[in-house]
């Protein structure tokens, strides 16, 4: 070896080391250092010296005087005494396009030396706009004030801060996010205020792309300036692909924000923007997202405001579901809204609008209707503020959607059990319409459903209980059949179990008793009757005749449709 091997490799002429991968030695000599007291780990941090000078008008004057007497100050330098500051930008400034305008000002480049009081010079750099722009949410506590000899009042800054929630573009990720830290931590030093972070919560935007030419040849999305007929100026190529990119004015690729509204209306590009994607992730901009949302809208509000044709007075099974809905959306909404994950709250709208729709054509109750609606109109109120204070007027309310309270749920309404039983009564209906898709044209005429015994219960939830400890099969039959009244059933118990570990997840943990399960599907058998206009049957597992009736599980009926 003739010199040293800079790159990742194995060690040689290294001892005690030799053939080890250099990357995973350095902690092994870190340690055989620090045994034999020659060395210890440390970390370097890339800190450097900082140089926040700008040449430039705008940004915080630099308190620094030059006299023409080297004896002044340090050779001459002399900082701006304090009480002359803070020093004020001057107004009779030349901005030119050359050189630093602040040169051109002779009220404020020419001044008196505050030590001997001869000639001197103003310092006409200015300090970089990080260091005002920093720190200005302190502000938001104590508006500054030139008078006050402390930037802010710690009490107040100490009872509003720290910032909850910063939310900021992608290019502010890095360096002004530093600077703020700087700033918090130098405040704190200083016993400005106590808390030690600028901000508890950062939310970083993305950015909104299109559709936009791109040259394979020069492998390059094309300027405005670059592009003409769809050809690349610059090497002439006809066969541009289009390909995403961020909106530009350089690129020309950008959307006038005005024609959107006069096209399809404020709400419509508010809706499209807050459901087309994340607020962290990247936004695809498509017309066809925005006529979705114009299409959305338009439909939920003929749904808030159009009369119902019929209604009833009387409580269904059916009023009871979009209680539930209602009640699950305000929760869920609320809380996506509260963690900023704006598309899910906008999901949950759409979800539950669908639900309210077809509520409103089966015939609804029509003070359950009404609340539901009211609901609605304050839950979409952010996403889409025109439209809704025009529904609020026209379902009689007074005053503005904006100042009404925020709906609360019922939490007995939400409960394990009935997440259960509503998600057991979609996944029936879900069983059912993927049956129908075998049948294809066939009509229906009867549904059986068959219900699963109260031994399979007491098995499942034993079964699911063992799997948490062991996913052996063999050791969770052995514990199974350690219960006498199971044994008879261990063919039927082999062969479920085997099906359960095969896809555990497709199976709840949560189930009803034999019982109980029955006896929901009997009060939800309407929904299904009126759903597939067939007669339904509910019967229990040891009553039916039916060879399937065996597969039935807890959660999980026998299906027969004839």
């Amino acid at each position: 070896m003739t010199r040293a091997y800079e790159s990742d490799g194995i060690l040689v002429n290294s001892e005690e080391f030799n053939g080890m991968e250099n990357k995973s030695a350095i902690n092994i000599i870190t340690e055989k250092l620090q045994e034999i007291k020659l060395g210890y780990a440390t970390i370097n941090y890339k800190l450097r010296d900082w140089g926040i000078s700008r040449q430039r008008y705008w940004g915080c004057p630099i308190p620094v005087l030059y006299c023409k007497n080297k004896s002044c100050g340090d050779n001459g330098v002399v900082p701006v005494p304090y009480e002359d500051l803070p020093v004020f930008l001057p107004k009779d400034v030349e901005f030119t396009g050359k050189g630093n305008p602040l040169k051109t000002s002779d009220s404020f480049l020419n001044t008196t030396c505050p030590v001997c009081g001869g000639e001197a010079k103003r310092e006409t750099d200015t300090m970089d706009t990080f260091i005002d722009s920093s720190w200005y949410f302190f502000a938001f506590c104590d508006p500054p004030s030139i008078e006050a000899d402390l930037p802010y009042n710690s009490d107040l800054v100490n009872y509003w801060g720290n910032v909850d929630q910063y939310i900021g573009g992608v290019e502010h990720a890095i360096l002004h996010l530093i600077y703020a830290r700087f700033f918090t931590k130098v405040t704190r030093d200083l016993k400005l205020h106590s808390h030690d972070e600028p901000f508890q919560r950062l939310l970083t935007q993305g950015m909104i792309n299109k559709a936009h030419p791109f040259c394979p040849k020069c492998n390059i999305f094309l300027m405005k300036a670059e592009l003409k007929d769809m050809t690349c100026k610059r090497c002439g190529n006809k066969d541009l692909i289009e390909k995403s990119v961020k909106m530009s004015k350089s690129y020309g690729n950008t959307v006038n924000p005005g024609e959107i509204i006069d096209s399809y209306g404020a709400d419509a590009a508010r809706f499209f923007i807050l459901f087309g994607a994340s607020p962290e992730s990247g936004l695809e901009w498509s017309e066809e997202g925005v006529d979705y949302a114009y299409r959305f809208i338009k439909k939920t509000f003929l749904l808030l405001t159009n009369p119902l044709a019929n209604v009833r007075e009387n409580t269904t099974i059916r009023d009871t579901l979009i209680k539930y809905y209602m009640n699950k959306t305000i929760k869920e909404f609320t809380e996506n809204m509260q963690k900023l994950a704006i598309r899910n709250a906008v999901n949950n709208l759409i979800q539950f609008t669908s639900e309210l729709g077809k509520y409103k054509y089966e015939g609804p109750n029509k003070e359950i209707f009404n609340e539901c609606l009211e609901n609605l109109v304050l839950l979409l109120h952010p996403i889409a503020p025109h439209m809704t204070e025009e529904a609020w007027k026209t379902l009689g309310k007074k005053g503005y959607v904006s100042l009404a309270t925020w709906p609360s749920y019922i939490k007995g309404l939400l409960t394990e059990e009935s997440d259960y039983k509503w998600k057991l009564m979609n996944n029936i209906l879900e069983d059912i319409n993927n049956i129908k898709l075998v049948m294809r044209n066939e009509e229906l005429k009867v549904i059986s459903l068959i219900i699963a015994d109260q031994w399979k219960v007491k098995f499942y939830k034993a079964l699911m209980s063992f799997i948490e400890e062991t996913k052996d099969q063999g050791e969770i039959i052995q514990k199974l059949m350690q219960d006498n009244n199971l044994k008879k059933y261990s063919k039927q118990i082999s062969r479920i179990t085997s099906r359960i570990l095969k896809n555990i997840g497709k199976y709840p943990k949560c189930v009803l008793t034999s019982k109980d399960e029955y006896h929901f599907f009997v009060e939800i058998k309407p929904i299904i009757e009126k759903k597939y206009r067939c007669t339904v049957n509910i019967s229990y597992e040891s009553e039916s005749k039916e060879q399937k009736a065996t597969q039935s599980l807890p959660g999980k009926p026998a299906i027969i449709i004839s």
